[in-house]
């Protein structure tokens, strides 16, 4: 187990190694996770998820690859809470936490590393102030970035303010498991235990509306191919799923090709699941010189439902002064083929 550390341009990164080679970069920027390398079936070892080339595109681009997003993930609609006007960047709407700053996009404090025999990790800090981007309160939000010697990745997020405000963090990460960033998961096979999710308008905005999943293409309660899925899906998956309380894994995601897999175990109630459908960029260069591609990765974001300030049976998003609330999601990572 060790830390490999690096600088460029002034972005630093942190690589976390187990003993089985799997590692997880994670740059101070954004508190955003740039690589997590993993082996297939035959051993090799390639990077699962999408993200730059170049550190310096996270910010210049402001993509949302591997970022931590807070406050509040998602969309509020009409950028307002009670009397609080939020930051419109999103039209009329206020989106991923404003921008007035964008926390992704920011740099945020190594506060210390850890490291055992069994794991390696980081725990970084970003401090918001009263009245950033609209919101009340001075925020204490924390990072925590454990890998373990058994390829379990976990992310931990824990908001403390000394006002009551909103928090509803999560990590945007785009997973492509086959650990080829030319091509796409539309053969990958996804199972989501949720047998609701949140209806969009056609603006994507949620309608408050929570149909089952049965006799729809969001019903992946079994394993599913997600390109047929996602076909009958005008826009592309981008929807939250209400997950079922279960002691097992709420989604599971993998490739037949590589045979990498991962799980998801998460104390959020909900899970915004993204195709990146239509998300072609050019400029962009990912992955070794790669150009984004509509359905180049499958975003899983755990989180409480976007805007759910407005539809009280989404769950509640509001924390009280200084009673700190933690957001904890572990990506168990495998291989099919393993014996």
């Amino acid at each position: 187990m060790k830390i490999i550390e690096h600088q460029a341009n002034g972005i630093n990164y942190y690589t976390l190694v187990n003993n089985h080679h799997m590692s997880v970069t994670v740059m101070d920027w954004g508190a955003t996770v740039t690589a997590i390398k993993t082996h297939d079936k035959d051993g090799n070892y390639a990077n699962v998820v999408l993200g730059f080339d170049e550190g310096e595109d996270y910010i210049t681009y402001q993509s949302f690859f591997g970022a931590t997003i807070a406050r509040v993930a998602g969309v509020i609609k009409n950028a307002k809470w009670r009397n609080y006007e939020l930051t419109q960047n999103a039209g009329e709407n206020h989106l991923n936490g404003g921008n007035m700053p964008q926390i992704a996009f920011e740099p945020w404090f190594l506060e210390r590393k850890l490291q055992t025999s069994e794991q390696v990790g980081l725990v970084m800090q970003y401090i918001t102030l009263d009245g950033e981007n609209g919101y009340p309160g001075t925020m204490t939000i924390t990072a925590d970035f454990i890998l373990d010697n058994n390829g379990k990745f976990t992310i931990s997020y824990t908001g403390k303010s000394d006002k009551e405000t909103l928090f509803n963090p999560t990590n945007h990460t785009y997973f492509n498991l086959s650990g080829n960033a030319e091509s796409l998961i539309n053969h990958d096979i996804l199972k989501i235990n949720a047998d609701e999710y949140a209806a969009l308008n056609k603006h994507n905005i949620p309608t408050g509306k929570l149909p089952w999943v049965t006799d729809s293409p969001f019903d992946f309660r079994e394993p599913t191919e997600i390109g047929p899925q996602i076909a009958k899906i005008k826009g592309g998956l981008r929807h939250g799923f209400v997950l079922n309380k279960t002691p097992y894994p709420q989604v599971e995601l993998f490739d037949r090709v590589s045979g990498r897999k991962v799980t998801l175990r998460t104390n959020a109630p909900a899970i915004v699941v993204s195709s990146a459908t239509n998300y072609r960029d050019d400029r962009y260069r990912l992955n070794g010189g790669k150009p984004m591609r509509s359905q180049l990765g499958l975003s899983l974001q755990p989180q409480v439902l976007p805007d759910a300030i407005h539809h009280r049976e989404f769950g509640s998003i509001i924390i009280e002064p200084n009673v700190p609330i933690t957001y904890q999601t572990a990506y168990q990572f495998s291989n099919i083929y393993d014996v």
